[in-house]
């Protein structure tokens, strides 16, 4: 007894279009085609090929691994190192979505404090972070910053995911229109190197070379305060983003350390 490909979808609960997939890669071919309707075909036997691919899928298995065990080594002991494989496989997704997971809600406190304090008065806080890596020197304009910033991702390890690290320029201690060095950054990913700080900080949208408002504005504010501050603002991005008119319009805390007087 032959089945149609409709009837097959409908008996092993599996679309069309898999089918059609499945025969277009090999894995599942129709035991009889048409040679004038193209009409595909299916025997029952076949049943138990499609509920093993399908249990195959259900526990992550590539098309082509189970192409592989269907046709190249389908004996127990081969299904055993298959399934002992897969299960070394999910083992690092588990890890991987771990650490994402995170990220994610370190990146949601950060983003839930900055939201909060976004364009609202100036506040003092503790800074810390690990650097991964710097670039100085002469930063005078856009294409100065992401030439530091590929500089820097090319002398560090990789091996981590970059969603956990941000970005901070460091401006000219003589000059607040231009930087001096470009840092990568992290609050997780640890390092030898550990900047921890207290200071005035300012949560703002805009966009680097744009922020000389800001800087006079923390400096009033430390006058006012009798505060002793350090030369170099830190301008760290958290979240960087252009708007529909292409301008940058980045989620960044202007952070100027301090010592009390």
């Amino acid at each position: 007894m032959i089945f149609s490909i409709g009837e097959t979808s409908k008996l092993t609960k599996i679309s069309i279009q898999a089918l059609r997939h499945y025969d277009k890669e090999g894995l599942l071919k129709p035991i009889y085609v048409d040679e004038e309707t193209k009409y595909r075909y299916y025997s029952i036997d076949q049943f138990l090929q499609i509920d093993f691919i399908k249990r195959c899928k259900s526990l992550g298995f590539s098309l082509e691994k189970i192409k592989e065990i269907l046709y190249e080594g389908n004996n127990l002991e081969n299904i055993l190192k298959s399934i002992t494989f897969q299960k070394s496989i999910i083992e690092k997704e588990i890890k991987n979505l771990k650490n994402i997971k995170l990220n994610l809600n370190r990146l949601e406190n950060t983003l839930n404090h900055a939201m909060n304090s976004l364009n609202k008065a100036l506040e003092i806080e503790d800074v810390e972070f690990f650097i991964l890596g710097s670039s100085k020197g002469e930063i005078k304009d856009n294409n100065d910053i992401e030439t530091h910033i590929r500089k820097v991702l090319k002398n560090i390890d990789l091996y981590y995911n970059l969603s956990d690290t941000f970005i901070i320029l460091k401006t000219d201690e003589e000059n607040y229109n231009f930087y001096q060095e470009v840092i990568v950054a992290s609050k997780s990913i640890k390092s030898d190197k550990i900047y921890k700080r207290k200071g005035v900080s300012l949560y703002v949208e805009g966009a680097a070379f744009k922020n000389k408002v800001y800087f006079e504005k923390i400096i009033n504010f430390e006058n006012e305060n009798k505060l002793t501050n350090f030369k170099s603002f830190l301008e760290i991005y958290y979240i960087s983003k252009l708007d529909n008119k292409n301008e940058e319009y980045s989620l960044i805390n202007i952070f100027h350390p301090f010592e009390l007087m």
